[in-house]
């Protein structure tokens, strides 16, 4: 009964993830407009999100190369179902490319989606004016996919704690407390990222010269206390606008326009502790990912970051751990755990990505003076 919750929930992730990025990244295209401020934005947080990956991946794989979780801590969770070996290097390269998307999509290949998924979105951006009627039909028709399948998963999760708790049950016969040792290991990873780009965040301001330090430590403690306390970015929006206008002294312009984006797409504790999720997965069924599939998973994390924009807990962990969970071969199912557990280090990581938004609107005012002056 627990695998068949798990499986109704993992229904819905193929078409929820491709009708959100798709109609993401054609709003985001279409809505640009190539501005200086819009680009300055999106390059600093593409940048951001890149370097958040490398030292996340490097963080936790010196972490589980020190303490190593067990290969088969996850047998009960796979079943009879071995985990897929991870492909070789052309095999990876190739597999980025769906030669069929509706083949990908079949067989549950997550990524190659996300691919296809964004040079769709790009495409629907770029029709020309005379095609806004079949444009804006076939973006309803995705958003109201999207919000099908987030139905779905509502009702889904009325039952949650009961199918957590099967699934748990069934585990702990199977597994003993290996699942409880791969997830203690992830929250402990969680906070370890999170805390890591948040301290990087105040050592950027003070390198970068953005604003005095002091001051930007003390003037961020209400929008952080507030994303602490409601774990939300978006609920801490009001927040932050009124930090970086009334505190910081940066101009409504750019405040009105980067921190929506920032919380949009731009979610520094989520990038962080998903990179640990992702490899946490692949570590507790053996599979030891080497370069290339790091950075593929890498880079799939930060795609599903920013797919994942407005969608509800629950949704973005699906979101932004299924690329990278099916690029290393890690198995779907530990999702539900996942976001069962992702409570105990929720507040920081929110927390985390208030901080980093609020540096990310920093460092962009920052930018636009030099490039004026």
């Amino acid at each position: 009964m627990g695998q068949m919750w798990v499986r109704a929930l993992q229904m819905t992730l193929i078409p929820l993830i491709f009708a959100m990025i798709t109609h993401g990244v054609a709003s985001a295209v279409a809505g640009g407009q190539g501005s200086r401020l819009i680009g300055t934005t999106l390059g600093l947080f593409l940048a951001a999100m890149v370097v958040t990956v490398i030292l996340s991946t490097i963080l936790v794989e010196s972490a589980l190369h020190a303490w190593p979780i067990p290969a088969h801590a996850l047998d009960g969770l796979l079943g009879a179902d071995a985990p897929a070996p991870v492909p070789g290097l052309a095999a990876q390269l190739m597999a980025i490319i769906p030669e069929n998307p509706v083949g990908a999509a079949a067989q549950g290949q997550i990524f190659p989606l996300v691919v296809f998924g964004l040079a769709l979105g790009i495409a629907l951006a770029r029709m020309p004016r005379e095609g806004d009627v079949e444009q804006g039909a076939i973006m309803r028709a995705l958003a109201e996919l999207a919000a099908a399948m987030m139905q779905i998963v509502d009702w889904v999760l009325m039952i949650a704690p009961a199918g957590i708790f099967l699934l748990a049950l069934g585990l702990g016969l199977s597994s003993g407390l290996g699942v409880a040792r791969v997830l203690g290991v992830f929250i402990a990873l969680c906070f370890a990222t999170s805390l890591m780009m948040a301290a990087l965040c105040y050592v950027v301001v003070q390198v970068t010269g953005a604003a005095p330090l002091g001051k930007f430590a003390a003037a961020i403690i209400p929008a952080q206390a507030m994303g602490a306390g409601s774990c939300s970015s978006l609920a801490t929006t009001p927040v932050m606008i009124e930090v970086a206008t009334e505190r910081l002294g940066i101009p409504e312009d750019v405040v009105g326009l980067t921190i929506p984006m920032a919380v949009s797409l731009f979610r520094l504790g989520t990038v962080a502790h998903a990179v640990a999720a992702v490899l946490v997965a692949a570590h507790a069924v053996g599979v030891q990912p080497g370069p290339v599939q790091l950075v593929l998973a890498g880079l799939a994390v930060i795609l599903g970051s920013i797919s994942g924009a407005g969608l509800p807990g629950a949704a973005v962990i699906y979101a932004i751990y299924g690329p990278g969970l099916h690029v290393l071969g890690a198995p779907m199912a530990i999702m539900p755990l996942y976001v069962a557990v992702i409570a105990l280090a929720d507040p920081v990581i929110t927390a985390t990505s208030v901080t980093g938004d609020l540096t990310a609107v920093t460092l962009v005012h920052r930018l636009l003076r030099k490039r004026t002056s």
